[in-house]
């Protein structure tokens, strides 16, 4: 399965790219359709303060933030490919249109191809006299950093899941013209099954450092009402 906002990344080099630039500035418009990115274990107090954070349903879970009530819609970012002044954007989607790939004990920078991300002229340049420009330089070093906040992600999900917290939702979301709406199919933390916890588990999720991003995926579920509001500012737009 690809890579959520990437159609053909594939692996940077000297001979395919040399002669190309990567259109700056890149907006935000590759993702306007979808309503949840991911997110990882460090962001979510940042991001609660603007989205509600659920968790993806099914084995590979993780933490993602809201960012529509229907498929498709992104009410963050609007039709000029900006994203909402002072809202947090996610690592995931800063690091458009690169991506690492492994193969083996080999960690590779890949760009995405599709669309008009990369051109002739007229933008950052990739590779100055046959060498990495400082561009890549940033991307590779701000992919590495991702890949390690993904990775530490992984444990905290696992550690929910093994004392039981989280729980399927489905969110009832009054909409400003009087309408209601639900949103169903992800997981929450359930604050009844925390607070039920063993002293012991308590105080193992608090060695972890994992407490602040459990209250604020909680505090995050009074976000919803925000989504509906940002529903009637678009439409008002």
């Amino acid at each position: 399965m690809k890579p959520l906002f990437y159609d053909n990344p594939v692996m940077i080099s000297l001979e395919r790219h040399g002669a190309l630039q990567l259109r700056a500035p890149l907006d935000f418009s590759f993702a306007r359709f979808t309503n949840a990115v991911p997110l990882t274990l460090a962001e979510i107090p940042l991001a609660a303060q603007w989205y509600p954070i659920a968790f993806a349903a099914g084995e590979a879970s993780r933490p993602v933030a809201i960012v529509g009530l229907r498929e498709g819609e992104n009410l963050f970012v609007g039709s000029d490919g900006a994203w909402r002044e002072g809202a947090y954007v996610p690592i995931y989607v800063r690091r458009y249109p690169f991506i690492l790939r492994q193969e083996d004990d080999l960690v590779a920078l890949c760009i995405e191809e599709a669309g008009d991300v990369l051109i002739p002229s007229g933008g950052a340049p990739l590779f100055a006299e046959g060498q990495p420009a400082e561009l890549l330089q940033s991307a590779m070093q701000f992919c590495r950093s991702a890949q390690a906040a993904e990775r530490a992600t992984i444990p905290f999900v696992e550690g929910l899941r093994a004392l039981d917290l989280l729980d399927g939702r489905t969110a009832m979301i009054a909409m400003p013209d009087g309408a209601k709406m639900s949103l169903s199919g992800f997981l929450t933390i359930d604050e009844a099954r925390l607070r039920a916890l063993s002293d012991e588990r308590f105080l193992e999720l608090r060695r972890r450092g994992w407490l602040s991003a459990i209250f604020s995926q909680i505090q995050s579920t009074l976000n919803w009402g925000r989504l509906a509001d940002r529903v009637g500012s678009v439409a008002a737009a």
